[in-house]
């Protein structure tokens, strides 16, 4: 999913060049094992929790992965996803970056 929120943002808003260039970064970055392979099992698992916390599909992934690992959910998009997640108390700990300290 990162890979598709970054390089399709990047193919968008700049070029495909810079998308190559960041999806080798990624590859170097990213161990295996952070890497999850939406498969078509993990994307059926997922659709439920558009409509139990009432989010967009690609939010239903990331939030998918963070309940699977226990993993503490932090996004940009407060209105539409995190106070909608955190409204229905998800057994996760979930957050705004507006919530860290500068």
């Amino acid at each position: 999913m990162i890979y598709q929120e970054v390089c399709g943002t990047l193919a968008r808003r700049v070029s495909i060049d810079v998308v190559r260039r960041a999806e080798k970064f990624l590859d170097s970055v990213l161990h295996p094992k952070l890497v999850f392979e939406c498969d078509r099992s993990f994307c059926k698992a997922a659709y439920s929790l558009c409509y139990k916390y009432n989010i967009y599909s690609i939010d239903a992934l990331y939030l998918k992965v963070a309940l699977d690992l226990e993993a503490i959910l932090v996004s940009l998009d407060e209105r539409d996803f995190i106070d909608r997640v955190k409204r229905r108390n998800p057994p996760i700990e979930v957050y705004h970056v507006s919530e860290f300290p500068y």
